[in-house]
């Protein structure tokens, strides 16, 4: 998955980003790996983050069934993905612009 990240450095750039993730601890772990490597591809990544829990989440640990509590989190994590990416639109143009 980092190969093909690095692979399309210059796409990322001046994005915006929101993490959805799933695993025993939610997949907190791998999301805070995952922040640090969307900074040092000048992306902004928002606070908010959808955590999925294998035990809550997915039936018989496969099916994947959310529950409606996940809503609020996801409607939050995807108005700030949409405000940042407004904000960043004109370092995209400009770069647009420059190359």
């Amino acid at each position: 998955m980092k190969n093909a990240i690095d692979y399309l450095y210059a796409e990322w750039n001046n994005k915006a980003v929101g993490f959805v993730s799933y695993g025993n601890a939610g997949g907190a772990r791998a999301v805070e790996h995952l922040r640090l490597v969307s900074g040092e591809l000048q992306m902004a990544d928002v606070r908010q983050q959808v955590v999925l829990s294998l035990m809550t989440e997915f039936e018989n640990f496969s099916v994947f069934k959310p529950a409606e509590y996940n809503l609020p989190a996801l409607n939050t994590m995807l108005d700030q993905v949409v405000a940042w990416s407004t904000a960043l639109a004109p370092l995209r143009d400009t770069a647009r612009v420059a190359a």
